[in-house]
C-alpha cells in the first residue's frame, strides 16, 4: 500500500533556511505545513494557466 505523504528534498541557502524556519516558529507552524501549502497553491496556478491557454 502507497503511503498518504511523501518526501520532497529542496536544496536552498542556509540563510533562505534558518529565515524560512524562523518565521515558521513565529507564525507557531511548520515548516512542511508552510511548504504543502505553498506547493499547491502554485500547481493550482499553474493547473490554471494551462487550462486558459488550451481554450484560447
Amino acid at each position: 500500500m502507497a503511503k498518504p505523504e511523501d518526501t520532497v528534498k529542496l536544496i536552498i541557502s542556509k540563510e533562505l533556511k534558518i529565515r524560512f524556519k524562523s518565521l515558521c516558529v513565529q507564525s507557531e507552524t511548520d515548516m512542511s505545513s508552510v511548504a504543502k501549502e505553498l506547493i499547491a497553491t502554485w500547481c493550482d496556478e499553474q493547473e490554471r494557466k494551462l487550462t486558459e491557454q488550451k481554450n484560447k
